[in-house]
Formats: structure tokens, C-alpha cells, sequence
């Protein structure tokens, strides 16, 4: 079968996911993008996902029209040109399981899931057709159906860390999401690519979340930026003793200033009473430290922060639940 007969799925219907969907279904008319969800999702995931599969995907300030994506619940009787995870990393076996009956030999696999070394809870079996995503732009959900976008799209793609695949998945990964008039970064380096995106979440998204400062407020709020240093320093310690030459201050600040206005995700699922990606995104980052030896407090007392401020949520949104 042709590959332009042949559906592309986004796997986890949350801001990034959503806004990849409405950006392909934009840039490649004709071709059946679907943004899928859990076959049960919850509340405020199913009345996203209801308002997307009614009247499409509006940006916040764009007159164009709806991008229409389709939409599902569990993954659809069909093979797949291309599988796109978006899900949280705690989420990614459990959706690879169930989506991998939509892949055959010519499917290529993308996750864009926050952390590192998530693509070792990707199954094995699917070779070198996964490429490992990065998305560079900030997105949230205004309201059902609604997104902010924070600067045009920009994806990374990279072979996974750790992994012994080859460049031509990532070439031809990257010419497709070109075709639908997206800017792609291709990166050799699939560790050092992650590396710098982990770099940026470790930092931006707990420090926002426990200040509830937008992204760019966190460089232009005094006590904010001197915190913002001095988790930069720590993890600076920890990329050296890992061997790689990032400078994590700069990358941190060249994140705030492209997404100024995003309130990151972290800040997102607290105001949602939702799980946060806090464990895959500081709490691998505090192992590697302590496998390294290296000594990382301030990191250490804001992740204890945002898991104490993660608990309250989760205790709050089961209350609304009931109420509900």
C-alpha cells in the first residue's frame, strides 16, 4: 500500500501531541492524521478530544481555519505510515503495546517523550525504525479544542541513545515533517540531542511549576534567575562528569526566551491535578548524579517540592472528581 494511503498517528492527545496533529493535518491535506487517546481517557482529555473531533484545532490568535485532525480512542484497525508518541514517559510501554499492531516493517516510529533513556522502554523488536523526537516549542491547552503555541514548530530528530540505528530513518522522518512545512533539526548525536532537551525540562519546568512563573518570567524575576544559576551550575557538574560539552546555562536561557509565554507542563498537569513528568525529567537526572558522584541539593529540594505540590493536586483533582 502507498504510504500516502496509509494514516500517520499521534499517540497522546496533550498540547504537543495536539499541535502536532493540527500542524500535519495543515501541511499535508489529504492525508488522514489521527490524534489518538486512551480508550478511556479521563474527563478532561475525553471533552478534548470531543471538541477536536467536532470542530477541529483553533491557535489562540490565528484567524486561519480549524485544522482538522481525526480522532480516536485506542488505536484504529489500520497500519500505520507513522506512529508518533507524545504520551508521558510512564505512559510509553503500555501505548507502544497497544499501538504496535497498527506497525508493519514500513512503519516508522517517532518518540517525543519527555526525559532520558526513554526509548529503552520501547520494545526492542522495532529495530531502526524508531527515531528519537524532540519537540523545541511550547504549547498549551487553553480550552478543549483550543492551543497556544509558543513560536513556530521546531522538532529535533535523532537516532535513539544507546541504540544501534542508522541515519536514514531519521532522513526520511525529517523529509516528511519538511513536506508539511515544519522545521526539523537533524542531530547525529541522539544522546547529545536528548541530553540538551533534558538539560532545559530539568530546569525550566520544576523551577516554573513550584514559582508559578511562565517561561520567560524566570529569567526576568530576580530571585527566579539567581535559582535558575544555581540549578544551572549544579547540572553543569553533572553534564561534565558525563563526558559531553553542553553549556547548561546557555541552553536553559535560549529555551526560556523562544518559549517566554508557555507555562511548561509540569506547571500544566499541577493546575490539571495530574501526575507530573517530575520523576522521568529531574529523577533520572538525580540517579545519574548519584551513579557520577555528584552532589545536586538544589535540584534534590525542588524535585521533594514539586512532589509534595504534585501530591496536593492529585488529592485535589480526585475531590473535583467526586464532586463531579
Amino acid at each position: 500500500m502507498a504510504e500516502n494511503a496509509r494514516p500517520v498517528v499521534i499517540v497522546g492527545p496533550g498540547a504537543v501531541g495536539t499541535m502536532l496533529a493540527a500542524r500535519l493535518q495543515g501541511g499535508l491535506p489529504g492525508r488522514s492524521v489521527y490524534l489518538a487517546g486512551a480508550t478511556r481517557p479521563g474527563p478532561g482529555t475525553a471533552a478534548h478530544l470531543n471538541a477536536v473531533g467536532e470542530s477541529g484545532v483553533r491557535f489562540h490568535g490565528e484567524a486561519s481555519p480549524a485544522a482538522r485532525p481525526l480522532v480516536c480512542r485506542g488505536a484504529p484497525d489500520a497500519a500505520a505510515s507513522h506512529l508518533f508518541f507524545t504520551v508521558k514517559a510512564g505512559q510509553l510501554k503500555e501505548a507502544a503495546a497497544e499501538f504496535s499492531r497498527m506497525a508493519d516493517r514500513e512503519t516508522i516510529a517517532a518518540v517525543f517523550s519527555n526525559g532520558l533513556d526513554v526509548c529503552a522502554s520501547f520494545p526492542a523488536s522495532w529495530g531502526q525504525r524508531v527515531v528519537r523526537g524532540l519537540v523545541n516549542t511550547g504549547a498549551e491547552i487553553a480550552t478543549p479544542g483550543r492551543l497556544r503555541q509558543f513560536g513556530a514548530l521546531d522538532v529535533t530528530l535523532a537516532p535513539p541513545p544507546g541504540r544501534a540505528a542508522g541515519l536514514a530513518p531519521v532522513g526520511r522522518l525529517a523529509e516528511f515533517f519538511e513536506r508539511a512545512g515544519i522545521r526539523v533539526r537533524r542531530k547525529s548525536d541522539g544522546r547529545e540531542a536528548e541530553w540538551r532537551k533534558a538539560a532545559a525540562n530539568a530546569i525550566i519546568n520544576p523551577l516554573g511549576a513550584a514559582l508559578q512563573l511562565r517561561n520567560g518570567a524566570l529569567l526576568e524575576a530576580p530571585s527566579a534567575a539567581a535559582l535558575l544559576e544555581t540549578l544551572a551550575r549544579e547540572l553543569q557538574t553533572l553534564i561534565d562528569a558525563e563526558g559531553m560539552t553542553l553549556d547548561a546555562l546557555e541552553i536553559v536561557r535560549e529555551t526560556a526566551r523562544a518559549t517566554a509565554g508557555n507555562r511548561n507542563s509540569t506547571w500544566q498537569d499541577l493546575r490539571r491535578g495530574r501526575r507530573t513528568e517530575i520523576r522521568e525529567i529531574t529523577g533520572r537526572l538525580l540517579a545519574r548524579a548519584a551513579a557520577q558522584g555528584v552532589s545536586m541539593p538544589a535540584h534534590k529540594s525542588l524535585y521533594d517540592r514539586v512532589l509534595s505540590l504534585e501530591k496536593d493536586a492529585l488529592r485535589r483533582g480526585e475531590s473535583e472528581g467526586r464532586a463531579s
